[in-house]
C-alpha cells in the first residue's frame, strides 16, 4: 500500500510539473498573442492605405469606363499618391518599395480602349455620340 501511495504521488508531482509548463507556455502564447494584436492595430491603417484591393484592380482592369471606374482610378491615384509621398518621407521601408512598382504596373495595364473612352465620360449627355 506504502509503495502504491508513493507511486502515485510521484505520478501527481509529474502531472502537477506538466500543468505548470503548460500554464507558463500559455502565458507566453498570451503575451505574444496581446503584442501581435497591438502591432496589428498599429499597422492596420498603414496597410489599408498603400494596398490595392482586388476588387479595385478588376474594376479598373475589366470593367466598363463609367462613373465606378473613373472613381476606382482616382482611388487608384490617390494611393499612389500616397505611397509616393510616404517613400519621399525620410525613413525608406522595404514595403513601400515593394509596392511602387504594382502601382506603375497597375497603371501601365489601363487598358488602351478605357482610356480612350474617358474622354467621353466628361461630356455633357447631349454631346456624346452614342446617345
Amino acid at each position: 500500500m506504502e509503495q502504491y501511495l508513493s507511486s502515485f504521488q510521484a505520478d501527481l508531482a509529474a502531472v502537477s510539473t506538466e500543468i505548470e509548463k503548460l500554464q507558463a507556455r500559455s502565458a507566453v502564447l498570451n503575451q505574444r498573442l496581446k503584442n501581435r494584436q497591438t502591432v496589428e492595430q498599429l499597422l492596420a491603417p498603414a496597410v489599408d492605405q498603400i494596398s490595392i484591393p482586388p476588387a479595385l484592380v478588376r474594376k479598373i482592369c475589366e470593367d466598363p469606363v463609367d462613373a465606378a471606374w473613373v472613381a476606382a482610378l482616382a482611388e487608384l491615384e490617390r494611393r499612389s499618391q500616397m505611397v509616393e509621398d510616404a517613400s519621399k518621407g525620410g525613413k525608406q521601408f522595404k514595403a513601400l518599395a515593394d509596392i511602387k512598382p504594382l502601382f506603375s504596373d497597375l497603371t501601365d495595364k489601363v487598358p488602351l480602349s478605357h482610356m480612350m473612352a474617358l474622354p467621353l465620360l466628361r461630356l455633357p449627355v447631349g454631346a456624346r455620340a452614342d446617345t
